[in-house]
């Protein structure tokens, strides 16, 4: 009976240290279970945190992808209202050449008859020097 009970108390005591390294496991287990589960907590609030950053970077891109659109009308008509203006400026850059032009002809007509004026200004006065002197005679 000594040996069953020496048999006994080997295999209890076998047991508890099995009972040990089960129950070390289980905490270890416990712990990883435990470690997993924050990390989780942890992923899924970065990911809420990514998905809001990715949505308020789409929604700044469709507000750039409008603006961009607006920018390239807005050229579009400053384009078109810049062609107009320099047309416009051509056709007066024309206009004052003309005007140019007719005043120099203008002025070169004022100026003959200035001198046409003049001449007869001039012949006026000697027929009038040779009226007085005839009649003084």
């Amino acid at each position: 009976m000594g040996d069953q009970i020496d048999q006994l108390q080997k295999v209890k005591n076998k047991l508890e240290k099995e009972k040990q390294t089960i129950k070390s496991e289980s905490d270890d287990l416990r712990t990883q279970i435990d470690h997993i589960q924050k990390s989780k907590l942890a992923s899924d609030k970065l990911s809420k945190q990514l998905e809001q950053q990715l949505n308020e970077v789409h929604i700044k891109l469709d507000e750039h992808a409008k603006q961009i659109t607006d920018l390239n009308h807005l050229k579009s008509k400053l384009t078109s209202e810049n062609a107009d203006l320099v047309h416009q400026l051509e056709e007066v850059e024309h206009q004052v050449a003309i005007l140019t032009k007719a005043k120099a002809v203008i002025q070169q007509q004022l100026d003959e008859a200035k001198r046409t004026i003049e001449d007869e200004i001039r012949g006026k006065g000697s027929v009038g020097m040779l009226r007085k002197y005839f009649i003084n005679d």
